[in-house]
């Protein structure tokens, strides 16, 4: 199921204590720019508490970080509705706290990073489906200071709490029990997490992986009994993406 990700503008420089990127637009959603820094053509450089060096990627640099659908099995198209990015703005921190009594239907989606309540930075997500209506979405976030390792203990939490739920989005009950794994050797800290359900036919594979303060993240739904097992291998490409990037 497709969760498309909302673009955020910012708009009153006021709000604006950092610099942003002084390059042209980077897709069809790419919010207007409110600020420039011709010192990085893609990159916003901003000092955070994740380190002296912290860089935080714009959703113009993590949209070239994305894979492309030819890594997909064949059959597999882009959805230009759900493919989409934050442009050079980078929004301001925003954080609520985590509604777990909502949260686990949302694990059945793109986007399910959500589920934290931490608003990233900036964003990229990209989406691909094939004639059985089975998905590949991939997402990277970029967070301040802190903010990635929080998005991860928080993912975990959600995990965990949601661990077995009853799924009756399709109006027909499904008992829905999800096998959390963390992933060594993957990023600075990587989890996978298998949903599935005697009702389905097939099942989900979520992967979420912590690469400084990025955040990425993939849903791959299958309707096969390897569970979208492949969006792991999938997510490394990425996590190799993004170590190369930084």
């Amino acid at each position: 199921m497709k969760l498309r990700r909302a673009v955020v503008t910012v708009a009153a420089p006021a709000v604006l204590s950092f610099a942003l990127a002084a390059c042209s637009s980077g897709g069809t959603s790419s919010p207007p720019k409110a600020a420039s820094d011709a010192s990085s053509p893609a990159t916003t450089h901003a000092r955070t508490t994740g380190g002296p060096n912290a860089v935080l990627l714009n959703g113009t640099k993590l949209k070239a970080l994305l894979l492309p659908a030819d890594v997909l099995p064949k059959g597999y198209r882009a959805d230009p509705k759900a493919t989409r990015d934050s442009g050079t703005v980078l929004a301001p921190s925003s954080s609520a706290p985590v509604d777990l009594a909502s949260a686990c239907p949302k694990l059945e989606a793109s986007a399910w990073i959500q589920t934290t309540g931490i608003e990233s930075a900036a964003f990229a997500q990209g989406d691909f489906a094939n004639s059985a209506q089975e998905e590949f979405n991939e997402e990277i976030d970029t967070f301040r200071g802190t903010e990635a390792h929080t998005v991860m203990t928080r993912l975990h939490q959600v995990l965990k709490h949601c661990a077995r739920f009853t799924d009756t989005s399709s109006g027909a009950s499904a008992a829905v029990t999800i096998k959390t794994t963390a992933v060594p050797g993957t990023g600075d800290e990587t989890l996978k997490a298998v949903l599935s359900a005697p009702e389905w036919e097939g099942g989900t594979t979520l992967v979420a992986s912590r690469v400084g303060n990025a955040v990425i993240t993939t849903f791959y739904n299958v309707q096969s009994k390897d569970m979208g097992a492949a969006g792991l291998g999938l997510t490394k490409r990425l996590v190799a993406q993004v170590q190369h990037a930084k």
